[in-house]
């Protein structure tokens, strides 16, 4: 099957599965309209596991079939009976709703700080610079690499591009340096206590900021409709703050004594790191450029809290 026809059965997969769920009637007890807005919600599911078009695309379009189908998808005939009920402003209102949240744009703002942290850069010239100034010693290098995870955090919603795609590139180069691979006995000479670092490093910078990881988001969205409790992003990260410096301080020591590893002191991990630094040379124009962002969003985090 070509790319082409395999793109066409994708995209009309979804409109099928919405189609059929059309045809099958109602079940007993439940809203019309229920009925057939968990239609569209089973089409767009299965367009996201598809994916003929990016998810961001099908979610819009998603919003769009109920914004414009309102009368058959979101409202009752009792509603729209009510001649005081305008169903075109309310179907509209609907669709918009999401993005009236400040959580919304708080994750927004926070993947575009994370999007100028990859085009210029600056993530991983932040993570060689603490790694050639603490990587001296196996121990304040581990303090490196949860001190790097922590300042990434703030403005990198998704631990998974944050630990993942900018800490790990630049920690995984360093065990190699020193004969330690993983799944073999060399591990425990210093690659199993950098890994081990970088788990509790992106358990402890999730927990710390809002921002840290998408669950705390969505977290925050539950307590406000449920309990009616505001928390800013400045509220959670005091309250976390003191349990957070003793783990900072703590964990990267307790795990050097419980799993020590063979090498201690080395001055190789600097040098390296020293040397990619020299590599990446003077950040370009676009670089440059594409920092202004991160500035900006400082600022302005500053001046909303």
């Amino acid at each position: 099957m070509s790319l082409a026809k395999d793109n066409i059965w994708k995209l009309l997969a979804p409109l099928v599965v919405m189609g059929v769920m059309f045809l099958i009637p109602v079940p007993d007890g439940m809203p019309p309209q229920a009925w057939h807005y968990f239609a569209v919600f089973v089409a767009m599911i299965v367009g996201m596991i598809l994916e003929p078009i990016p998810a961001t695309a099908i979610s819009f379009i998603a919003v769009t079939i109920c914004v414009i189908g309102s009368n058959y998808l979101l409202f009752d005939a009792k509603e729209l009976a009510d001649p005081a009920f305008n169903a075109q402003k309310q179907a509209l209102k609907w669709g918009l709703a999401g993005f009236s949240s400040t959580t919304v744009w708080l994750v927004f703002g926070a993947f575009i700080f994370a999007l100028g942290y990859e085009v210029s850069g600056l993530g991983r010239r932040i993570a060689l610079f603490l790694v050639k100034f603490m990587g001296k010693r196996t121990l304040t290098l581990g303090y490196a690499i949860v001190i790097i995870d922590i300042l990434l955090a703030p403005f990198t919603p998704s631990n998974t591009a944050r630990t993942g795609g900018t800490v790990f590139p630049v920690i995984k180069n360093l065990p190699p340096l020193f004969k330690s691979f993983p799944n073999d006995p060399s591990a425990r000479r210093i690659g199993g206590y950098l890994m081990w670092m970088m788990v509790i490093s992106t358990s402890l910078s999730s927990s710390m900021f809002v921002t840290g990881a998408a669950p705390n988001v969505l977290g925050l969205e539950f307590v406000s409709k449920i309990a009616g409790i505001q928390i800013s992003w400045l509220q959670w990260f005091l309250c976390f703050l003191p349990v957070g410096v003793i783990l900072l301080i703590i964990a990267p020591w307790l795990s050097y004594v419980l799993y020590k590893p063979e090498i201690t002191h080395s001055e190789e991990v600097a040098t390296w790191a020293g040397d990619e630094l020299k590599n990446h040379g003077c950040a370009d124009t676009q670089r440059v450029d594409a920092d202004w962002p991160c500035i900006a969003q400082l600022r302005f985090v500053g001046i909303w809290q």
